[in-house]
């Protein structure tokens, strides 16, 4: 399934994102996010709107690279780098989330994210199904427009679909509990297809 029939759309409750497939415009969920009921609807495209959140986020990103260039030149002069003798044992790099001891049994490694295993979870007083996990930025910067793509099966393991998810912001180090709605009965497991972000 191509990623141009999914579109873009926000809860009318807490404007959380939503990404969904096209032919469920005008259906009504609860929102992932609030759990509100809310209508499926793709917002109007506005091209200048979206030019300017570009320019904004290209300008952001630039001033905190510009930030932390300064820090990093400030912190190198003030604290110089103690030479290691022959005698002395280098500290030991610190082990963090990336290294695949480091993450939870079924998680994988991906574009410095580790992503859990997919649970399809029924939503309650409803027959709406979401792909569910988390999602961890591994990295020390924040990350734009993060979409997961998650390929889905039915019971003979065959493709049975995809769904997708997006967060437009993760902090660094933070987690995201993502819910892909799930279309098709005999959808039964899924797997991370791709995840990604805004450039």
């Amino acid at each position: 399934m191509s990623n141009d029939n999914f579109v873009k759309g926000q809860c009318r409750h807490c404007a959380g994102h939503l990404e969904f497939p096209t032919d469920a415009i005008g259906e009504t969920i609860p929102c992932p996010h609030c759990g509100q009921p809310t209508e499926l609807a793709a917002p109007v495209s506005n091209n200048k709107n979206n030019e300017i959140r570009r320019i904004a986020i290209g300008v952001t990103a630039l001033i905190l690279l510009i930030t932390i260039g300064l820090t990093a030149v400030i912190l190198l002069k003030k604290k110089p780098t103690a030479a290691v003798s022959g005698n002395q044992t280098a500290p030991a790099a610190q082990t963090n989330l990336s290294d695949a001891s480091g993450l939870p049994n079924g998680w994988q490694r991906t574009n410095n994210f580790a992503i859990s295993t997919i649970k399809l979870e029924k939503t309650s007083g409803s027959s709406l199904v979401y792909a569910s996990g988390t999602v961890r930025n591994l990295g020390s910067q924040r990350r734009f427009g993060v979409k997961i793509s998650v390929q889905l099966f039915d019971a003979e393991n065959q493709p049975a679909g995809q769904s997708q998810d997006y967060q437009p912001l993760m902090e660094a180090n933070a987690e995201w509990h993502f819910k892909a709605l799930v279309l098709g009965a005999k959808v039964v497991s899924g797997r991370v297809n791709s995840i990604s972000e805004d450039k």
